[in-house]
């Protein structure tokens, strides 16, 4: 149809589509839904469901959540929300479920692969509240557990672990049950004013500790190498400790860093307990210090794993059942030191020699006095015959070069501590003239045996009997002195010296004192004697050979002359 020359069917389609236009835009302002259009009802604490059911969210914990932050609003996951009657404030239609996949690709995939999907595809928002969650690292362990105990009684399935309530304080559930999460251990600085209230410290307490002008991290890090040390950080707490707060100290946990959603099937490679108990537990490739900040937050940062070693005196109860085993490269670590330190280990053993035998010396002597009422001193009370004079001059003069050579030789190894006879030049003449006079007095006692032909008589034992005489020596030294009773019959046979005496001289006078006495004589002319001295290893070994019996020495002369006094309770003749 045309009129006056200009066609009717276009006009009509354009006036057409565009109230068609207007409709739909129309339509469209009524049907989008503002973040306030859903608090307006939402946030009504009395709204129910048909089925009673709350539909009330907290506006305020909605503000305060990770999407609110990120401007992430209701209708931005609730997509298609329309209104039947804006006006009447009828619902919108239901059904309308969260995409959390769209935003979270990364951990959607990793959660299609474990136990959880296979029972729900819904439970992204059944373990997290999308309206109130907040960041992973802005929840404590507690609270992460409390995700997981919504739905598994742990208690209950747990019945197969060990120390069951030890782990659940020191691990979150996902440090076991996610095996591709990344874990490490936090160290918090708290105050342990009681202990089930532990609480961690804050940036107006650390203030008055902190060095002019400097943050926490800052003051603790004095080296500003980027780590924070054993020695650092102790440092810092015992200024905590001594400054004001006798009761700050550190707590540790183990928490997940970085965690990962394919959760292990039913848990059973969970049950694999060398994952932490072992020298390559996954939790000591990261282990951080939080730290207060100034405007309230925290910061983390990296602590050097010497703290796992040296421990201190803030580590607490923290402790990892095994983890000090002994392995190969522990011990390949300890002959490095060895090497390091050489030769000055023979001070350290050898002090350590004296010292225990000592205390056994001592605490035998102990027993003897509080058993004194049981012994009946009349039956075993010895008669001791006198020895000849030459035997008597040879003994009083031998116990003075050694003591003397001891005394001397305490000068020699710690100059500077023990200047017993005055300068280091008087030591070393007299503890040569001390040697030179041993090593003749040797030869006459040697001498007077062999030609008197009393070796065999006081010093030896029958190859025959030996074990079993020196194990009823060592019961009657052990045991049967302290209630009073008589020393073995058959060992009474021995005239002089029992089996254990003489074991005591034989290898003393025949083994140690030669040794000595030849290391001796090669120290104190190096000179002369280096060809000799070379080829037995060089000077510190002979070096070594000599001290080392010096202490061997040290400790048989405390066992002499305590086993002497004990001569008196037997009834047989001493020496």
């Amino acid at each position: 149809m045309v009129r006056r020359g200009v066609p009717v069917y276009p006009l009509v389609s354009c006036a057409f589509f565009f109230i068609l236009a207007v409709a739909v835009a129309c339509q469209s302002e009524a049907s989008v839904s503002t973040n306030d259009d859903c608090i307006s009802c939402h946030g009504r604490s009395d709204l129910v469901s048909i089925r009673g059911k709350s539909r009330f969210i907290d506006p305020l914990r909605v503000a305060n959540s990770a999407h609110a932050k990120k401007g992430i609003g209701c209708v931005s996951c609730h997509e298609g929300i329309t209104f039947i009657s804006r006006e009447e404030r009828i619902p919108h239609r239901r059904g309308i479920e969260p995409k959390c996949a769209e935003c979270h690709p990364k951990e959607a995939g990793e959660y299609d692969k474990s136990l959880h999907a296979q029972v729900s595809k819904k439970l992204c928002y059944s373990c997290h509240n999308p309206h109130y969650s907040v960041s992973f690292r802005g929840m404590s362990g507690d609270e992460r557990k409390g995700i997981c105990l919504k739905c598994h009684d742990a208690t209950r399935t747990h019945l197969w672990l060990p120390q069951k309530e030890l782990h659940f304080n020191y691990l979150e559930c996902t440090s076991c049950h996610s095996l591709k999460a990344q874990i490490g251990m936090m160290i918090f600085m708290v105050d342990k004013t009681e202990r089930s209230k532990e609480a961690v410290l804050t940036y107006n307490q650390l203030q008055p500790f902190l060095e002019a002008g400097k943050s926490p991290v800052e003051t603790l890090d004095r080296d500003a190498n980027g780590t924070i040390s054993d020695v650092e950080l102790f440092s810092f707490m015992k200024s905590i400790k001594e400054g004001g707060i006798p009761t700050a100290g550190l707590e540790v946990r183990i928490l997940v860093l970085n965690p990962v959603h394919d959760f292990s099937s039913k848990g059973e490679k969970a049950r694999d307990c060398t994952l932490c108990h072992s020298k390559d537990a996954r939790f000591y490739s990261t282990i951080l210090l939080e730290v207060p900040e100034k405007d309230g937050g925290f910061t983390t940062f990296p602590v050097e794993k010497g703290i796992l070693v040296s421990r201190g005196p803030f580590m607490g109860d923290f402790y990892l059942l095994g983890e000090s085993k002994i392995r190969p490269e522990d011990l390949e670590e300890l002959l490095l030191v060895v090497r390091r330190i050489g030769f000055k280990w023979l001070d350290v053993l050898g002090a350590c020699l004296a010292f225990f035998t000592l205390a056994a010396v001592c605490f035998h002597a102990l027993l003897m006095f509080l058993t004194r009422n049981l012994r009946r001193r009349t039956a075993n009370i010895a008669e001791f015959t006198t020895a000849p004079i030459a035997i008597r001059v040879w003994h009083w003069v031998h116990g003075l070069c050694i003591i003397l050579l001891l005394l001397t030789g305490i000068q020699l190894r710690l100059p500077d501590v023990a200047p017993i006879f005055a300068t280091f030049l008087n030591a070393v003449n007299l503890h040569n003239l001390s040697g030179i006079v041993l090593i003749i007095d040797f030869v006459f006692w040697l001498s007077y045996q062999l030609g008197k032909r009393e070796f065999l008589r006081r010093y030896f034992v029958s190859p025959r009997h030996f074990f079993s005489d020196i194990a009823q020596t060592l019961h009657y030294y052990g045991y049967l002195i302290f209630v009073g009773e008589d020393f073995p019959k058959g060992i009474r046979e021995y005239p002089v010296f029992d089996p254990l005496e003489r074991s005591y001289f034989l290898t003393t006078m025949l083994v140690f004192l030669p040794i000595q006495m030849l290391t001796g004589l090669l120290l104190m002319d190096m000179n002369t004697t280096m060809p000799i001295i070379r080829a037995l290893g060089g000077m510190r070994v002979v070096d070594a050979v000599h001290l080392l019996f010096a202490y061997l020495f040290a400790s048989s002369m405390i066992v002499h002359i305590y086993f002497h006094t004990l001569k008196r309770f037997r009834g047989v003749a001493g020496h």
